[in-house]
């Protein structure tokens, strides 16, 4: 199916920019492309089996090139000039979706093309999923070369984790939204009462190395599903924060959980300088929350044989 656009201008429009967000309309969720021009443009776009590709009659000013953008459902955006007066945006999916363009006249002018992400709603629906921001009260877990104690830095993580499964429409449990002391059997009871689908506990990773880094997940050994699960969360997270995957590992711990999937996310490496500093920006915070989602949602796509 094709949607066609039609305009004639008197000079070439130029795009200055693009970018994306995930945005709410009438209760149904988007992943959205939004590509800023100085003039309203000529296009047309194609519905494709791994996305939507809009070819216009303008000019980037802007790099040619992948933009990497990750939301669940949107992978990325490419960009080309395939001719003077010719540009290609490709919108890759990971799932699929209906989709709408329209114009949105202003300074600049917004071509924002919507794909719906009614397929993450049906792969989340009905799921319990309990999340467990580690540590809190007397024990404070890490603590970062400047004093960053993982304690804190756990609690932003979760909460906008809470955020991106809700969205979704998953049912969700929080251990602690602050700052407090409570036992290991306190942050297991909810997963158990509730016969949660999956157990995930945030944390960050220690080393007396301050110098070495990144992510690591333990998983639970009695669940056969869990380190399948923590394959996809390593992978997935690593990429997002692009920091270094050091493996996964058997969590002792997760073992109260029984057969329930439950992983121990060790985010980054709160003694190694660099990440510490990561660690004091909200931005990774959200992208660390979007890495997690990503891993469980392929997990769950995907299926619970294999990782691939």
């Amino acid at each position: 199916m094709e949607t066609i656009k039609k305009g004639v201008f008197l000079k070439m429009p130029v795009i200055t920019n693009v970018w994306s967000k995930v945005v709410e309309d009438n209760g149904r969720f988007f992943s959205t492309a939004v590509v800023e021009s100085i003039a309203e443009f000529g296009f047309k776009v194609n519905k494709q089996e791994n996305g939507i590709v809009l070819e216009g009659n303008a000019r980037l000013n802007i790099p040619e090139g992948i933009v990497i953008v990750k939301d669940g459902l949107l992978q990325e955006i490419s960009l080309s000039q395939l001719a003077p007066e010719v540009v290609l945006i490709e919108l890759k999916l990971e799932h699929p979706a209906d989709f709408r363009v329209e114009v949105l006249p202003g300074i600049p002018v917004r071509t924002v093309i919507s794909a719906g992400r009614g397929f993450l709603k049906e792969l989340f629906a009905d799921k319990k999923i309990v999340i467990d921001p580690g540590h809190g009260g007397t024990d404070h877990g890490g603590r970062g070369p400047v004093n960053l104690l993982e304690k804190n830095v756990v609690v932003p993580i979760a909460l906008s984790l809470e955020g991106l499964f809700r969205q979704a429409g998953a049912k969700t449990t929080l251990t602690r939204r602050h700052d407090g002391n409570i036992t290991l059997r306190q942050r297991i009871y909810p997963a158990k009462k509730e016969k949660a689908d999956l157990f995930l506990s945030i944390h960050t990773r220690f080393c007396k190395d301050c110098n070495s880094g990144g992510s690591v997940v333990l998983y639970n050994p009695f669940s056969g599903q869990s380190n399948i699960l923590a394959w996809w969360i390593l992978a997935e997270l690593s990429q997002v924060l692009k920091i270094t995957a050091r493996g996964i590992g058997e969590g002792s711990e997760l073992k109260m959980l029984g057969e329930i999937p439950a992983v121990s996310i060790e985010v980054v490496t709160i003694s190694n300088w660099v990440e510490e500093g990561l660690l004091r920006s909200p931005t990774i915070h959200r992208k660390a929350a979007q890495g997690i989602f990503n891993g469980v949602k392929n997990y769950l796509f995907f299926g619970k044989g294999e990782y691939r």
